[in-house]
């Protein structure tokens, strides 16, 4: 009698313990598992490549190329209302002869009223605006075409001549192989840059001197 008592409770000790694991819904037979997975501190799983930096291309000096000569190329048309054409082809063989100096070569076309200057100038590295070195010259054609109140510039045929070396000789190169070699980019494309700041300085400095004097009423004072 004793044993069937001890037996039925055994059987309800057991059965109270499964009503409470399924209650709790944990699985006794289950194995437990360690969680292994590395979580970064922005919340990604695993490790993070890091990605290399974004080098961007060098940007080269963007030139102007005439469609016709396809030659690097400046020009413009000023006009001046005031300015007759005999006035403006004086003041334009003034301006050479002091910015390239009296014995510059002109090439004169009276009929289509047309002067062209073989000149050159002088060409420099700039380290900053009080620091400058030689870099040999630059030599280039400019051609005007005056008309009554207005006049036409182009500058082009464009050569870098570096200084003499050691042995005498000296390299020349037209800005279009600068413009378009694959060779020492950075080099030349800084020659390109040297000579467009002394070149658009030229031609302000050529407006300056062709505009029309200014006129001062002696009536208003």
């Amino acid at each position: 009698m004793k044993r069937i008592l001890l037996l039925f409770a055994f059987w309800g000790i057991v059965s109270f313990a499964n009503a409470q694991t399924e209650e709790n819904g944990f699985d006794w037979g289950a194995s437990a598992v360690e969680d292994t997975t590395v979580v970064d501190s922005s919340g990604e799983e695993g490790d993070q490549k890091q990605e290399a930096p974004i080098v961007k291309p060098y940007e080269r000096i963007e030139l102007i190329i005439d469609s016709i000569t396809n030659l690097i190329t400046y020009s413009g048309v000023v006009e001046q209302e005031e300015s007759g054409s005999d006035s403006l082809y004086i003041r334009a063989k003034k301006w050479a002869s002091k910015q390239f100096g009296k014995e510059v070569k002109y090439e004169v076309d009276q009929k289509n009223q047309k002067l062209v200057i073989k000149a050159s100038l002088p060409a420099y590295a700039y380290g900053n605006k009080y620091t400058k070195r030689s870099i040999g010259k630059y030599d280039f054609k400019v051609t005007l075409w005056i008309k009554e109140g207005r006049y036409k510039y182009q500058i082009n045929n464009l050569v870098h001549e570096s200084i003499k070396s050691k042995t005498g000789n000296t390299m020349r190169n037209y800005f279009e192989y600068y413009y378009t070699t694959q060779t020492n980019i950075r080099q030349v494309d800084q020659t390109l840059r040297f000579a467009d700041k002394d070149i658009t300085a030229m031609i302000e400095n050529m407006k300056k001197l062709l505009a029309d004097p200014l006129f001062v009423d002696e009536d208003e004072w």
